[in-house]
């Protein structure tokens, strides 16, 4: 696995190199847009509303819209001059409980690697995080954007996750809320065979149990429509070796390779002997 970001997470005047490596990945498939009428790719250039036209980079300015037509132009030195300096340090500036981080306020995660010098030093960061029961919290850059991040134990390694912050998280009291909360009392009758409910439906979390059905269906669509393909329609079909294959396969496949070349040779070769006599 390919480390996107390398640094040293430091706590105070202790420093520990890590590697940064993405958690997650995105599985959904990608569709192409296309032209109906010739099939041609559609790009997705950027246009004027006014001027009713595709414009270039070098013609687009950045600014704030005041509302009314008025704008406040930023230029790109103004905009680099309030940027973050970049750093390759992970900067821990206080330790909080993992009850008082709300799960929604993490994004982002990537799996924390130790390097080989520090790993020591990496190793007893996660016991004692992982003893205490606390997270890290700082700031770190990741391709030139500085965000809010955690540090925390997952397992016998760590986990950064990037993290909301306090203006980006809506209160849950924006929600509706029953009008008369003291009336709306739980029945603890009803609460009891709720709960029993709920017993009966608990099992140990696996998550290859859960597949993404919306991700087979397309996937099940797309094959049918190849295998409906006339052989034309079709990409040539070229020497396939499986992903499995043993040696003996592999030997079988170059050998026919081989052949079906040497064949193709000896049609062209008598070819041109005919050709010439």
């Amino acid at each position: 696995m390919h480390a996107m970001w390398k640094g040293t997470i430091q706590i105070a005047k202790f420093q520990i190199p890590i590697k940064l490596y993405a958690a997650t990945e995105d599985k959904e498939i990608s569709l192409k847009q296309t032209h109906t009428v010739c099939g041609g790719s559609i790009s997705h250039l950027k246009f004027c509303q006014a001027c009713d036209t595709g414009v270039g980079m070098e013609e687009i300015r950045k600014g704030y819209d005041l509302g009314g037509g008025n704008l406040v132009e930023l230029s790109e030195e103004e905009l680099k001059g309030i940027t973050p300096p970049a750093s390759k340090t992970f900067l821990v500036e206080q330790f909080a409980d993992e009850e008082d981080i709300n799960r929604i306020r993490l994004k982002k995660h990537y799996y924390i690697g130790a390097e080989e010098v520090g790993e020591e030093a990496f190793r007893l960061f996660q016991a004692s995080l992982r003893q205490s029961n606390k997270i890290g919290i700082g700031y770190i850059t990741l391709r030139s954007v500085q965000s809010l991040a955690a540090v925390w134990p997952l397992g016998d390694g760590l986990v950064l996750s990037t993290m909301l912050y306090e203006d980006e998280i809506r209160p849950m009291e924006r929600i509706a809320a029953p009008a008369n909360r003291a009336a709306s009392r739980v029945s603890e009758a009803h609460l009891f065979v709720f709960n029993q409910l709920i017993h009966a439906m608990s099992a140990a979390f696996a998550g290859s149990k859960y597949v993404n059905r919306y991700d087979i269906a397309l996937r099940s669509l797309i094959d049918n429509k190849i295998a409906k393909l006339t052989p034309m329609e079709r990409i040539k079909d070229e020497p396939e070796l499986q992903r499995n294959a043993n040696l003996e396969d592999l030997l079988t496949s170059l050998n026919t390779s081989l052949d079906f070349v040497k064949n193709e040779s000896d049609v062209f070769t008598q070819s041109d002997f005919n050709q010439t006599h």
